[in-house]
Order: structure tokens, then sequence, then C-alpha cells
């Protein structure tokens, strides 16, 4: 939506200190400048205390045209244009203080409120689903790093033991389910469930089995968690050693 700032707020008390006007006369002025930032908005021309008679009513018609009956009466009482006297002279008019705009604009403030709650709503909505997204998406990054990875430093099968052969069974398990004909089953269910048990670290139990079914085990997905946090911070540990090593041998050489 659009925004709008408002700035020199108080140059005129500083600029009439001497001179200043009363409380009333005030607020019927600060009445008046509403009525000329809602004609304003609603013509898209700027409305200055200025403004003659001739695009006034110009204005006055575009609005009874284009705008409800409602609004347009609230934007010319707020206006306050004068009007013709009984000897031909021109009389100011008061415009209506702030308790009865509040009234001519209460119910429609409610529905506004109304409608801002909804888009808060849906923006809420649409965050958790991006937050959820987000924590998919680093667990998936985590695995593609440890799963089978050719090698760790001297040690050519360290993705094939401990933790990490957990994740690689894991992994089976996840993305690689099949059905009792040997085809394979497409998920997407299965695979955000086990992805979100396992980033709250639920404890219920599942069966891992080797693609030979040589190998069963019982974990639960708190305990592949927890190998995924360790394998993961190994391969950080390890690079960022590597890092500093490069480093310190770039400084030693120049």
């Amino acid at each position: 939506g659009l925004s709008y700032q408002l700035n020199c707020v108080g140059v005129a008390d500083a600029l009439e200190f001497e001179s200043r006007k009363e409380v009333e006369e005030c607020q019927k002025e600060d009445m008046r400048c509403l009525g000329r930032i809602i004609l304003s908005l609603a013509t898209g021309m700027e409305i200055g205390s200025d403004v003659d008679e001739d695009t006034l009513n110009k204005c006055d018609a575009y609005i009874s045209q284009s705008y409800s009956s409602e609004l347009y009466d609230l934007t010319m009482a707020l206006i306050a244009r004068k009007r013709m006297g009984r000897l031909g002279n021109l009389l100011d008019v008061d415009p209506p203080n702030i308790q009865n705009v509040c009234r001519v604009v209460g119910q429609y403030a409610l529905e506004e409120l109304d409608s801002v709650h909804v888009t808060v709503d849906k923006m809420d909505e649409a965050l958790a689903s991006e937050y959820e997204s987000g924590r998919g998406l680093r667990l998936l990054l985590k695995l593609g790093f440890v799963n089978e990875r050719p090698e760790f430093g001297v040690d050519t099968r360290w993705s094939e033991s401990g933790d990490c052969y957990v994740l690689k069974l894991f992994r089976d398990y996840v993305f690689h389910q099949a059905d009792s004909s040997g085809r394979p089953v497409m998920d997407l269910g299965h695979v955000v469930t086990a992805l979100n048990k396992l980033d709250t670290r639920d404890e219920e139990k599942i069966v891992l089995a080797s693609r030979d079914g040589k190998s069963i085990m019982v974990v639960s997905f708190a305990d592949v968690s927890h190998c995924l946090e360790n394998a993961y911070a190994e391969l950080c540990a390890s690079a960022s050693t590597h890092q500093y090593q490069e480093r310190q041998g770039a400084m030693q050489y120049k």
C-alpha cells in the first residue's frame, strides 16, 4: 500500500507564538485541513488553503460522481465552504468537530480494521509456510552434504560407518520407498512428515533397512537428528580447519 509522511509539524506554533489562536479556532482549522487532505487524495490534486472556487466546484462534481454520498457529505462538511448570507455577503461555516467525524467513519473504521486483521492473518500464514520450508531445506542440505560423501580426509569409508550409515539408511527410508512389487513410491506426504518429525526430534521409532536387507536397525527420529548434527558438525569443523591452514599457508608464501 501507499505510505504518507508528515513533516513541518509544529512550525505554525513556532512562527505564530506571539499571536497564538484560541484552541477552538485551531481545532476548526485542523478539521478544514483534514477535509483538504481527503479532497486531495480523492481527486489526485493538491488542494491548499488558497484553492479557488472554480477548482472546488470541479472537485465537488468529481467526488459526487465517483464516491459514496457519505464520503461526499463528510468531505464537503470538513471543507466548510463559505455560504452566501442574506445581505449578499459571504459567511464563514464551522466544520464538524472530531466527535462528529468519528461517528460518521466509525462503522467504516471497524470494517477496515477487520480487513486489516484478515490481511495480517494471511501474511502470518504465508510467513509460517516460508519458515517451515526453510527448516526443511536446511535438513535437506545437511543430509546432502553428509550422505555418501566420497571421502573425508584419509577416511574413505566415513560416510559408510557410524552416524553416517544411519543417515544413509534414513535417506533411503525417506526418498527411496518401494512397494511389494519393487515399484518406486512417490509419496510427498511421507517425505514432508518424516522431515518434520526429524526437525522436531520426535521419539517415534522407525525401522531402517539396508538395500540388501542384511542390516536392520530400529531408531527414533531423535536418534537420527542426533546423528545428523554430529556428522554435519564434524564436516564443518574439518572444513574450517582446512580453510584456516590454507590461509596460513598463503600468508607464509607472501
